[in-house]
């Protein structure tokens, strides 16, 4: 997985990584293939809607709890249901804001007694010093958290909350502090499209191990924002800036909703798909990740909202093995240009905008270039 961003972008292990390599193993427990939304396979669960923040992007549309949102003990079971998936080993606390539920750290020793390692997906603007020391007491192996611009105004207009941009400067020192892992969650949109350099240089200074350049789905809040969307042209700049930036930092770069960029990867490396499809996975919904959301109802994707089953009343290992996921793991089933594709194993094109445009997740992937002939013609 990393000879081939090593391969495709001249990118060297540096000393943070050398520093930090038995956390980055626990992080990476149980992985077997690099794709969109980090090392396949993980859950994701959706703890609660609350939050404190009310971004413009979020898929979500987080800010209260749901009505329906599981208590301590049904959550747990929901939890325990989840250890049926025997190759998951990883599970991401995300919301919403996590921090917000008064249980989390019962759910958090809950999870790690289970054997799962954890991380919090987290705006970091409740991440006092004694949160992160909490945190590293309970051997929570880090956060992601977000960050989407090197200008405060700009980061706290796209978070709807002044201050929240200074707030998250000083979490994410406390959790550097603790020697946790650190992720950085990056939204691309055409409020910082043109500063995305700066901020990944920005985001690797501050410590980051990992950079996930998420590119804005219209989904959740999302939907009433669609003037964020990035255009074609965005995309195919911002593929082709990421793996020029990729060799300038520390920290891997994972595109997010942007899954091509693993297919322009490896021709970049010389590896041939068939062989890298072994260790790289382009989208991994409904293939490297489950999310759960606060109800326990399980989604192939954290932006795929496709009612898959719900864990508090079915199996994990149902779910997982159902109609829904099975259909989206063999790419077959996708329709053209996506399933006649020689790079359709390490890309699979995005699922949720295949949904969007087409209303089926197994439809093309319309914003491709490698399909529009757009750029990538190298990419045959």
């Amino acid at each position: 997985m990393i000879g081939t961003v090593s391969l495709g972008t001249g990118w060297k292990i540096g000393s943070r990584f050398n520093s930090s390599l038995g956390i980055l193993l626990k992080v990476s427990t149980g992985a077997k293939q690099l794709g969109c939304f980090g090392y396949s396979p993980h859950i994701v669960y959706e703890l609660t809607g609350s939050c404190n923040l009310k971004c413009l992007h979020c898929h979500a549309a987080s800010g209260k709890s749901y009505p329906n949102e599981l208590g301590t003990e049904d959550a747990k079971r929901v939890l325990k249901n989840l250890t049926t998936l025997k190759d998951f080993k990883v599970i991401v606390f995300s919301g919403g804001e996590p921090l917000l539920r008064k249980d989390i750290w019962e759910l958090t020793e809950y999870a790690k007694d289970l054997g799962f390692e954890v991380l919090f997906a987290t705006n970091a603007t409740l991440v006092t010093k004694e949160i992160a020391r909490k945190m590293a007491s309970l051997k929570v192996l880090g956060a992601a958290v977000s960050l989407d611009s090197v200008k405060p105004e700009v980061h706290d207009s796209l978070r709807g909350i002044p201050g929240s941009w200074e707030r998250a400067i000083h979490g994410i020192n406390n959790i550097v502090s603790e020697k946790m892992f650190l992720q950085i969650n990056v939204t691309a949109n055409k409020t910082n499209i043109k500063e995305i350099p700066e901020l990944i240089k920005f985001a690797d200074n501050l410590g980051a191990h990992v950079i996930f350049l998420y590119t804005f789905v219209p989904v959740g809040r999302g939907d009433n924002n669609k003037w964020l969307a990035l255009d074609s042209d965005d995309f195919v700049n911002l593929v082709k800036e990421t793996i020029k930036l990729q060799s300038q930092v520390q920290a891997i770069i994972t595109p997010v909703a942007l899954p091509w960029y693993f297919a322009y990867l490896v021709s970049k490396s010389g590896i041939t798909p068939n062989l890298a499809k072994e260790f790289i996975t382009g989208c991994i919904a409904a293939k490297g990740i489950i999310n759960i959301k606060p109800d326990g109802t399980a989604w192939p994707c954290p932006f795929l909202p496709i009612d898959s089953g719900n864990v508090l009343y079915q199996s994990a290992e149902e779910i997982w093995n159902g109609n829904v996921f099975k259909s989206i793991r063999n790419r077959n089933n996708f329709s053209e240009s996506c399933n006649i594709c020689s790079y359709m194993e390490v890309c699979g094109g995005c699922r949720v905008r295949a949904y969007i445009k087409t209303g089926s997740q197994l439809g093309a992937d319309p914003i491709c270039p490698i399909n529009n002939k757009k750029e990538f013609v190298l990419l045959k």
